[in-house]
C-alpha cells in the first residue's frame, strides 16, 4: 500500500515491526522480500512518485575535496530512488575484494565472497538481467560467435558485464508495493531524527517530516537505513541528542571512508590496425536470452598480488577525437584566449603523429563538416579504479542548514598517491597489451613524469564506505549481519557498509546485501528475536 504522508494527521504515531528508511533499490528490494509474511513493514520515501525540486534540494551540501558533482545532482529522491538516473551496468565484486589485503590498510570484509553469492543469484532479477550464466564472459563469447582477446593473465583477464534496462524501481515495482497488504509506503516522508533511549543502545522512534504538511513519529521493533552512502551518516551524524558525536560514531567513523569510482576518460587513443582483432563483444552490447552483456578487461587477480595494485577495469568504446585533432584544437581554443597549452611538447607531438587528424581539425573548423576529410578508426578506453580505503576521505556536518533547519552535510573526497599509481600502471599495461595484441598505435599523456589528474575526472557516484563494515566496532560502524555496533535494533542496507569497493558498479552487491539482510530479519522473526 503507498500513502502520502502529507494526508496524515499532525503528530501522528506509525508503527511497524520494521521501518525501512529509504525508496530505492536497497529500500524497495528489502520491502519486497519481507512481503507475505506476518511482519508489519513501513517503507518512507522523502520524495513522491515524480522529482520535486524542494525536495531534491534536501540533499546540497558543499563540496571541500577532490572534484565532484553537485550533490543534489548525485542523487535523486523519490521513490526509486537513484535507479531512476542509473545507467544500468551491473557486475560484481570479486572474491579478492571481500580479502584483507596485507598491502591494503583497512580492507577486508567480516563476510567473502561465498556469503553474498546465491544472494547475488537471487538479486538477479530484481535488476532484470539474466539468471543463466550472467557473467560466464567465455559462454557468451562462443554463443555469439564473438572473440575474446587473448589477454596475458598474468596481467588482465576479460570479464562479463549485464546491462540492466536500466530498471526504475519505483515505476517497475510501485504496482507491488500497491498490493501488498503488510508494506506499508509513506511518501513524501522526510525522517529527521533517529530517537533512542538513554543510551543509545536502542532506537525508539523516527522524527519524519513533510514539506508543508505535518510532524510524525514511526515506532518500529526494527529500523534500517536504506539511503545513500552520504544520507545515511548525515541522518545518524545529525541523530545527537543522547549520543554527542551521533548514533553508532563511538570509534568516530561514521562518515569517514567515502569512495566512488573514478574514471578517466579515456586515459589514451589508439589508431587502430587494419589487422586489429575484433572488438564487437566489447564496443557494444549484446542482447541474449532476455538481457544485455558486454565484455570489458580488468586487471588480474595476480596483477593485484603480485604489484599490490587495487581493482581496475577497462571498457573499450570507439572514439571520433584523434590526438591530433584535440592538439590543433587546443592550439586554437589556447591561443585565442592567450592561455598556456597543457603539456606542450606531447601536443607538438600529437600535431606531427597524427598529422591526419590535424587536417580533419582544420577541415571541421574552416568548413563546419562534421564527417572527416580523412577517416580513421580510433578506440578511446574508459578506464575506472578503486580508491583504496582513505579515513581522510569523509562527509561532515556544516553549519549550512537546510529549510527543516538541519545542518548540511560536505563532501571531503580525498585521493592518495595509490589513486594515481593505479592510473599510470593500468594505462602502461593496456597499452603495452594492446601493442602486443595488434590493436594499434597508442598515445598517451598519462605517462608522462608531470602528468596531473585532469580538469574532468568522471565519478560513478557510488558512495560507499561512510558507515563501513567490521567485526570490530573500533574499526567500522556496523557488523557482519549490517547491525550498527552497539544498538540492538538498527541496521543499514547501503554501499556505505562496503569496507573496500572493488572497481565493479555497486548496485547488483546492494541488491544482494538487502536480500541478505531481509533473510537474517526473517530469521530473526522465527527466532522470537526481533
Amino acid at each position: 500500500m503507498i500513502f502520502d504522508a502529507r494526508s496524515l494527521s499532525e503528530g501522528d504515531l506509525i508503527d511497524a515491526d520494521i521501518c525501512i528508511v529509504g525508496g530505492g533499490p536497497a529500500g524497495i528490494t528489502l520491502a519486497l522480500e519481507l512481503r507475505d509474511t506476518p511482519l508489519k513493514v513501513v517503507l518512507l520515501e522523502s520524495g513522491d512518485l515524480h522529482p520535486d525540486p524542494e525536495t531534491q534540494a534536501l540533499y546540497q551540501g558543499p563540496n571541500l575535496g577532490f572534484q565532484y558533482d553537485p550533490l543534489d545532482e548525485a542523487r535523486l529522491r523519490f521513490l526509486g530512488g537513484s535507479s531512476n538516473h542509473w545507467a544500468g551496468n551491473c557486475m560484481r565484486l570479486r572474491p579478492i575484494d571481500f580479502e584483507q589485503l596485507d598491502w591494503m590498510p583497512h580492507s577486508g570484509w567480516p563476510i567473502g565472497y561465498d556469503d553474498l553469492d546465491p544472494f547475488y543469484d537471487r538479486a538477479q532479477p530484481y535488476f532484470e538481467i539474466p539468471t543463466d550464466r550472467p557473467y560466464d564472459i567465455d559462454h557468451w563469447s562462443s554463443e555469439l560467435n564473438l572473440p575474446l582477446l587473448d589477454l596475458d593473465p598474468d596481467l588482465m583477464v576479460n570479464m562479463g558485464a549485464n546491462e540492466s534496462p536500466p530498471t526504475a524501481f519505483g515505476h517497475v515495482y510501485e504496482e507491488a508495493l500497491r498490493q501488498a497488504d503488510n508494506l506499508h509506503v509513506f511518501l513524501n516522508a522526510n525522517v529527521l531524527e533517529i530517537e533512542t533511549d538513554i543510551n543509545a543502545a536502542s532506537v525508539t522512534a523516527l522524527s519524519v517530516a513533510c514539506i508543508d504538511g505535518p510532524t510524525l513519529r514511526v515506532e518500529a521493533r526494527q529500523t534500517v537505513l536504506a539511503m545513500g552512502g552520504i544520507e545515511i551518516p548525515r541522518l545518524m551524524l545529525l541523530s545527537d541528542r543522547v549520543a554527542r558525536n551521533g548514533i553508532g560514531n563511538e570509534a568516530g567513523l561514521v562518515g569517514r571512508f567515502f569512495a566512488d569510482h573514478p574514471a578517466i576518460r579515456p586515459p589514451m587513443r589508439i589508431l587502430m590496425g587494419r589487422r586489429a582483432p575484433d572488438l564487437d563483444l566489447y564496443s557494444t552490447t549484446h542482447s541474449v536470452e532476455n538481457g544485455v552483456l558486454y565484455g570489458a578487461v580488468m586487471g588480474s587477480d595476480a596483477l593485484a598480488r603480485r604489484e599490490k595494485l587495487p581493482g581496475f577495469m577497462f571498457n573499450l568504446f570507439y572514439d571520433r577525437h584523434s590526438p591530433g585533432a584535440l592538439a590543433a584544437t587546443n592550439f586554437y581554443r589556447n591561443i585565442r584566449g592567450g592561455n598556456d597549452i597543457p603539456y606542450l611538447s606531447s601536443q607538438v607531438a600529437n600535431l606531427f603523429t597524427d598529422f591526419d587528424g590535424a587536417v580533419n581539425a582544420v577541415h571541421e573548423q574552416v568548413t563546419g563538416a562534421r564527417d572527416p576529410l580523412i577517416d580513421r578508426d580510433w578506440l578511446g578506453p574508459w578506464l575506472s579504479f578503486e580508491c583504496v580505503p582513505n579515513p581522510d576521505s569523509r562527509v561532515h556536518l556544516v553549519d549550512e542548514t537546510d529549510r527543516f533547519g538541519q545542518r548540511r552535510i560536505a563532501l571531503d573526497w580525498q585521493f592518495t598517491e595509490q589513486e594515481m599509481r593505479t592510473v599510470k600502471r593500468a594505462t602502461e599495461i593496456f597499452a603495452a597489451e594492446a601493442t602486443r595484441l595488434g590493436l594499434g598505435r597508442v598515445w598517451t599523456d598519462v605517462l608522462r613524469e608531470d602528468y596531473d589528474w585532469p580538469p574532468y575526472v568522471a565519478r560513478g557516484k557510488h558512495h560507499c564506505g561512510t558507515t563501513r563494515m567490521s567485526d570490530d566496532p573500533t574499526t567500522g560502524v556496523v557488523d557482519a549481519d549490517c547491525r550498527v555496533h552497539g544498538m540492538e535494533n538498527l541496521y543499514i542496507a547501503s554501499s556505505s557498509v562496503f569496507p573496500t569497493n572493488g572497481f565493479a558498479t555497486p548496485t547488483l552487491t546492494i541488491g544482494a546485501m538487502a536480500i541478505r539482510l531481509a533473510d537474517h530479519l526473517k530469521s530473526s522473526t522465527r527466532s522470537g528475536s526481533l
